[in-house]
């Protein structure tokens, strides 16, 4: 199996260091690069070519959605993965249309983690249950009140 390369962004330090060291004993996964938010990241994804970005939704200093648009512009093959506690309706449907293939919530396990990460890599669209059931109910609701 080919190693994935993986481009981690997450201001947290905490948090980035702990995602490192959780895919430290994974050896189809390897993080090339965990950064904050003042590196420059473009930069970073053409060095590094990552097959994988994870990236937080509320970084603090810059805006992620728009991050999302100029990476899969210079990077359309990269897969992007979007982390967040727990992402609004409207921020998934945003987040979709500018090109992320995943979503993972914070609070996942590692396994979910590492299961995503995998199928996002291989070309699989993965949204957490949590998150689907919520969006059908709004797909169901447009599609009820569009009729009218």
């Amino acid at each position: 199996m080919k190693k994935i390369r993986l481009l981690l962004i997450e201001d947290n330090r905490l948090l980035r260091e702990g995602i490192m060291s959780m895919f430290k004993v994974h050896d189809d996964i390897r993080v090339v690069a965990a950064l904050g938010t003042n590196e420059n990241i473009l930069q970073k994804i053409r060095t590094f070519k990552p097959n994988v970005i994870l990236l937080d939704l509320g970084l603090r200093s810059q805006n992620s959605l728009q991050l999302v648009k100029t990476a899969k512009t210079s990077s359309p093959a990269t897969k992007v993965i979007v982390m967040d506690l727990v992402p609004t309706q409207e921020d998934v449907i945003e987040f979709v249309r500018a090109g992320v293939s995943g979503f993972i919530l914070k609070d996942a396990t590692i396994d979910d983690f590492l299961k995503t990460i995998r199928s996002v890599a291989q070309g699989a669209k993965v949204l957490p249950s949590l998150l689907t059931g919520s969006l059908f109910s709004q797909i169901i609701e447009l599609a009820v009140n569009g009729a009218r």
